[in-house]
């Protein structure tokens, strides 16, 4: 439907900004658990699926998921299909990483800014309707006014990330109650996630070896977008100990190098001054500069890397230094290297 790699770059581009400005680069927030799909909602629930229900009803869906401090994401909607009827109104909530919820009507690529909501609150096919950035926890509800089927996608994670709402003529029987697909975005959610954890034991490094992985996905750098993540930096197959953070300790003179494992997601190697946060102002598609060597005194930045590129840095001085991710960082993944 849309050039994955132009909206993805894009995408990530205005939510990194909006995100750094929101969250002061810090990562040092709490992260609020994934949210579980209701066990019931109005209308349909208890009774016969294949009756109609009386009035409008008010669904209810996720946009992804994460467990373990946001460290694993789940990049889906949850489930991935739902049938209504006309008249009915679909409520998602972000349970992980940010993500937009955009139908694209008569369209075939984004309008700007995709991070601001466009077309209202109602959704007839014809119109170009977008939630916009929501962030976790937030919600985003869209009714649905004319019968049809419409594919729907995260601006920030395609093409993984995509979804079908399915309107039937009002009246008609509903196939599912809302608890149907409770359970089955919750089994969906929980599969992708474990997917997720599990692509932990794929870490292609030696254990507490000089190379990190910069997050890692299920087929590692190398293979098609997936719609699980890890947004760590990792030296072990397994998360580190300060909210699944990693702590490496070398020497003066040692030579670290960051290659990214994530097949659906950028990242950053930003080194700050010792003791100080990344400019708030920093965008993560800046190109490289600093140089390779870092004594604790100057801002180091990688540029973006994607899937399979890598950045070395050498560690000239003793010190604790944190290095940043600019585009997950306030989801974690931030990384403490202690050079003695």
């Amino acid at each position: 439907m849309i050039s994955g790699q132009a909206v993805r770059a894009t995408a990530i581009i205005a939510f990194a900004m909006l995100l750094t400005v929101a969250s002061g680069c810090s990562g040092n927030g709490a992260s609020p658990p994934t949210p579980q799909l209701p066990a019931s909602s109005s209308g349909v629930q208890g009774q016969n699926p294949n009756a109609a229900a009386r009035g409008p009803i008010a669904w209810q869906m996720m946009a992804g998921g994460n467990r373990r401090d946001q460290a694993l994401q789940a990049l889906d909607f949850f489930p991935g299909t739902i049938t209504i009827n006309v008249g009915d109104s679909v409520t998602w909530t972000v349970g992980g990483n940010a993500h937009t919820i955009t139908f694209f009507g008569p369209l075939t690529s984004p309008l700007q800014p995709i991070t601001a909501p466009f077309g209202g609150s109602t959704y007839d096919g014809s119109v170009y309707t977008s939630a916009g950035m929501v962030s976790s926890g937030q919600t985003y509800t869209l009714t649905f006014t004319k019968a049809g089927t419409y594919p729907y996608e995260c601006l920030f994670h395609p093409p993984e990330m995509a979804g079908v709402v399915i309107v039937q003529p009002k009246g008609s029987p509903y196939p599912h109650p809302q608890g149907f697909y409770t359970g089955q975005g919750n089994a969906e959610m929980n599969s992708e996630l474990a997917a997720a954890q599990g692509a932990l034991d794929q870490f292609p490094y030696a254990t507490g070896g000089l190379t990190i992985a910069a997050g890692i996905s299920p087929g590692l750098g190398g293979s098609p977008p997936n719609t699980s993540t890890v947004l760590r930096f990792l030296d072990a197959p397994m998360l580190g100990p300060r909210n699944g953070s990693t702590v490496v300790s070398i020497s003066a003179g040692t030579t670290l190098t960051w290659t990214v494992q994530s097949n659906n997601e950028p990242h950053t190697i930003t080194v700050p001054p010792a003791g100080q946060q990344p400019p708030p102002n920093l965008s993560p598609f800046a190109p490289a500069f600093g140089g390779t060597s870092y004594d604790g005194t100057k801002l180091i930045h990688s540029g973006p890397l994607f899937p399979m590129q890598s950045f070395s840095l050498t560690f000239t001085a003793p010190g604790t230094f944190t290095v940043f991710c600019l585009f997950h960082s306030a989801f974690g993944m931030i990384e403490t290297v202690i050079v003695h």
